[in-house]
């Protein structure tokens, strides 16, 4: 196949950066595979203390433990700023982003879990906080619907930028294609647990 010359240099070039890039990506593999977390820390206690029981970890299970805690506290920094905890910033969030909808208390419980008398605390302190509004509901004279304040969207809109910036940067140690694997797997786990979980709950 005939290549002309001045094509020559510009293919080299993307061979040899796309090598680099894949010798990097592999390199980090390696060191992530060969790296000890506490999580390896925890097995070799278990069986230096107790070699007979056969006491066996489930690594992955654990790390999501973990990892979950450091995630939790990242987002609880975050939310912070924005003087909001991360129960009452799901209720906000979840009204922010379905404002053409009546949403209900009830509603929310299947969006979020918590108890009804969890759900109350918050939805008063977000009243109080002046980010949401409730109203009668047309469908039930007993019921109420939920609205976001003015005030509540802007500062919802304004929390949930910094929140998936962290988001992002938690995970920036991963490929793209890491990112996609680790969505997947994560997503077929949570189907796996979700009827248990919250039955009925929307999607």
């Amino acid at each position: 196949m005939y290549i002309p010359l001045f094509l020559i240099p510009s293919i080299f070039l993307r061979r040899y950066f796309l090598s680099r890039y894949l010798r990097t990506d592999q390199n980090r593999t390696a060191e992530t595979e060969q790296a000890r977390d506490l999580v390896d820390t925890f097995q070799l206690e278990w069986d230096a203390s107790y070699p007979g029981m056969h006491f066996k970890c489930v690594p992955s299970v654990t790390r999501l433990v973990r990892m979950g805690e450091y995630i939790a506290r990242a987002v609880d920094e975050t939310l912070a700023e924005f003087d909001l905890n991360r129960g009452e910033a799901e209720v906000l969030f979840a009204l922010v982003r379905n404002p053409h909808i009546d949403i209900t208390p009830k509603i929310i419980q299947t969006r979020i879990l918590v108890s009804s008398g969890g759900l109350t605390r918050r939805l008063d302190r977000l009243e109080e906080k002046g980010l949401i509004s409730r109203l009668p509901d047309p469908n039930d004279r007993r019921g109420t619907v939920l609205k976001p304040t003015k005030d509540g969207i802007v500062l919802a809109l304004r929390a949930h930028k910094a929140h998936t910036e962290k988001e992002a940067r938690l995970v920036a140690t991963l490929s793209e294609n890491e990112k996609k694997t680790l969505e997947k797997l994560l997503k077929k786990l949570i189907l796996s647990q979700e009827d248990a979980i919250s039955p009925g709950g929307l999607q």
